[in-house]
């Protein structure tokens, strides 16, 4: 920053949280994951309004490769890029809610963490559109 004689910007203090969201006890991990599909209900009521919501965070930052219908067939995969499983299979129906928000949240495999981008609610938001594919 050119603001400080350094460049540097004062951090955040090791510890504090951003106001109004307690910080998730969870780490990347698979145990944490685990933990999280255990622990985490998924706290958004499924209403018209939310599951709109959802679909549109799923079409902005999941389509590309987990496809509009989450087959796993999203643009990306055309070019080379691996498939990720999809989210219709079995596997991903028996994964609790808390689960699919940590996924979503720290990435899992080659998958990226996306809890920069989204905002926590809109994270849950995008476990009920998950949800909702699957019923269909």
């Amino acid at each position: 920053s050119p603001h400080f004689p350094d460049g540097i910007e004062s951090l955040p203090p090791q510890g504090s949280a951003a106001r109004g969201l307690p910080p998730l006890p969870y780490g990347a991990t698979v145990a944490d994951a685990e933990r999280a599909g255990r622990r985490l209900h998924n706290p958004i009521a499924e209403d018209p309004s939310t599951l709109k919501r959802g679909a549109a965070v799923f079409s902005t930052y999941c389509v590309v490769c987990h496809g509009a219908s989450g087959l796993g067939d999203g643009p990306v995969t055309k070019s080379g890029f691996p498939a990720p499983p999809s989210l219709l299979g079995d596997a991903s129906r028996r994964l609790p809610d808390g689960r699919i928000f940590h996924i979503i949240t720290y990435g899992q495999k080659i998958m990226p963490g996306y809890a920069a981008q989204i905002s926590r609610e809109d994270r849950w938001k995008a476990v009920l559109h998950v949800r909702r594919l699957q019923r269909k």
